[in-house]
């Protein structure tokens, strides 16, 4: 059925093709998505010099490049163009595999090639010392700019539990109350914080139905992958949609942030019973694929619950 201002993508290799009920999306995210970041494998990055012959194939990109220098004569930082280049690069492929192609690209745009960036003010610099400075920061006092635009640190709270007492028949009210220490931060600030990350430019903010079809004289199918492909958020995103229309703010593009939250119990130490309950949020916007993904640090943690045995 053709529904009035929607937009059908046209099929890709595999016959899929996405229909979204509210019109062409201002933004794909999926085009920024790529093999490599959604998976941590060191071998899906490919280069044009892999297709060279006698260059094995278990060899890592650093290495592959090596390999294919040995045979001239070139500087230490061949086959990079300059030294610079070369230490960047090996620093990328010799510490951990946590990093990306584009934070790589990010630290030279955003960093190296700042204006204000200068080499002199990094003499005795110490990372853990700049933790140190970020954890002991308080924002000053008074109504001036603050350098973050959110306040997502932990509280101090506590939650009354109501002691039961065999015997002895009383309502809730009355009970004798426990008192339980928990740290939290508010939901908003977590949420403004994972909006604010650079992940969140990957996230869905336009649901879509999405079909495949098979083959010629074969009728297509519904395929059902991720939440912001179900019939309930198209739904809720309808209805947000048309309310938008008509409020305040209709010249802004409303869409809907899905909030999953889970807990379960983390023990503390290798050795002991000590035990706590972790709330941690993850962004249903975010495809399921980078999600699970370890190094993509998805998960958002909201409160720690401490585990109260009853004796």
């Amino acid at each position: 059925m053709e529904i009035p201002n929607s937009y059908r993508t046209d099929p890709d290799s595999y016959g899929v093709t996405r229909e979204y009920l509210h019109g062409k999306p201002s933004i794909t995210p999926d085009a920024l998505y790529s093999t490599a970041g959604v998976s941590d494998s060191p071998y899906l990055t490919s280069d044009p010099i892999d297709s060279q012959p006698n260059i094995p194939a278990f060899l890592s990109p650093l290495q592959t490049f090596c390999h294919a220098a040995t045979s001239a004569v070139q500087p230490f930082f061949a086959p990079f163009r300059n030294a610079s280049i070369y230490r960047l690069m090996t620093w990328f492929y010799s510490s951990s595999n946590t990093k990306s192609i584009a934070e790589v690209n990010s630290l030279v745009k955003d960093v190296i090639l700042a204006p204000d960036f200068s080499q002199e003010d990094f003499f005795g610099f110490n990372a853990s010392k700049e933790h140190q400075v970020m954890d002991s920061y308080q924002e000053p006092p008074g109504d001036g700019p603050s350098p973050f635009s959110f306040d997502d640190t932990w509280i101090k709270g506590t939650v009354e539990i109501s002691l039961p007492c065999d015997g002895i028949k009383q309502t809730e009210a009355e009970a004798p109350k426990f008192l339980v220490e928990v740290y939290y931060r508010k939901l908003m600030d977590v949420i403004k914080a994972a909006l604010s990350e650079p992940a969140a430019e990957k996230f869905h903010t336009f649901p879509f139905e999405e079909f495949w079809h098979p083959g010629p004289n074969e009728p297509e199918e519904r395929i059902y992958s991720e939440i912001y492909t179900g019939d309930r958020w198209n739904e809720e995103y309808a209805r947000i949609h048309s309310t938008n229309q008509e409020g305040p703010h209709f010249d802004l593009e409303s869409f809907i942030v899905a909030l999953m939250i889970w807990s379960d119990s983390t023990s503390l130490a290798q050795f002991g019973h000590a035990q706590l309950w972790p709330i941690y949020l993850y962004i249903g916007n975010q495809s399921k694929y980078s999600r699970a993904k370890p190094s993509s640090f998805a998960a958002h943690h909201v409160a720690y619950m401490p585990k109260v045995h009853y004796i």
